[in-house]
């Protein structure tokens, strides 16, 4: 088994207030990044499309790794999936991406896809609300829900601007890909209640929505069945490595 040390920045006293390069990265919560990993670890997840790079691109590369040594043999050999074992990670700042990567061992390198592109402050679902411009086509069994910052959102509609840190961040992205999510998706959204809520109100297919108000996360679970032999074969072999797991580690872990 190989390790990934997650050490804080040595002079990070204060947590940054933007997104300029001056700024110092964000310190790491432990808390948020073993409850990511071990989701993806207990749920057999094969792909991660994270909106917003950081600390957690690190540990979710390495869960999705440490699934693939499990079961990827397996899961290749049956299920026909576009981009296995492999994680999306979009930013808007080239800097703090290329910090997040930087993160990354040689060895997990390949499992990390990144994209770069700007946000913008968009009219959409009657609600001022933000996208990523660039989102490529990609098969998700989790999305995390991380970014962007508020100031990293260009433009102005009527008046209505992300010039201040207070303004709440309302990604959108998630609306536009719904219909194109597999069954037993998941979404894990750090914080950002109040987006969060505003996609339960907007999602249109059959979502479990949980809030943990101790955690300050949204999860939200797709419950349906599958659609066709691919998407069967893909959750069951995902659910045969999940009870292998749970197995193999013990009904206390």
């Amino acid at each position: 088994m190989r390790f990934l040390t997650i050490a804080p920045p040595a002079t990070s006293d204060s947590m940054p207030t933007s997104g300029d390069e001056g700024d110092l990265p964000y310190e790491c919560e432990l808390d948020d990044l073993y409850h990511l990993y071990s989701t993806v670890r207990r749920t057999s997840c094969v792909s991660v499309l994270e909106l917003g790079s950081g600390w957690s691109t690190a540990v979710l590369a390495l869960a999705l790794n440490e699934n693939d040594e499990s079961f990827g043999d397996e899961h290749r050999q049956f299920v026909r999936h576009p981009n296995p074992f492999q994680i999306l990670t979009i930013d808007a700042s080239p800097h703090w991406q290329g910090v997040a990567l930087d993160r990354l061992p040689d060895w997990l390198k390949s499992t990390v896809k990144a994209v770069t592109c700007n946000v913008n402050l968009v009219d959409r679902y009657g609600s001022y609300v933000h996208l990523y411009q660039y989102v490529p086509d990609f098969v998700a069994d989790l999305i995390y829900l991380d970014g962007p910052d508020p100031e990293q959102v260009h433009g102005s509609i009527d008046g209505f601007e992300y010039s201040e840190l207070h303004t709440l961040p309302m990604g959108a992205d998630i609306l536009r890909i719904e219909p194109h999510l597999w069954p037993e998706t998941m979404i894990i959204t750090d914080g950002r209640t109040a987006n969060a809520r505003f996609l339960a109100g907007q999602l249109r297919r059959n979502w479990q929505v949980m809030h943990d108000p101790f955690g300050d996360r949204t999860t939200f679970r797709l419950e349906e069945t599958p659609f066709g032999p691919v998407i069967e074969k893909h959750l069951s072999t995902r659910l045969a490595a999940a009870r292998a797991l749970r197995d193999k580690e013990g009904p206390n872990n």
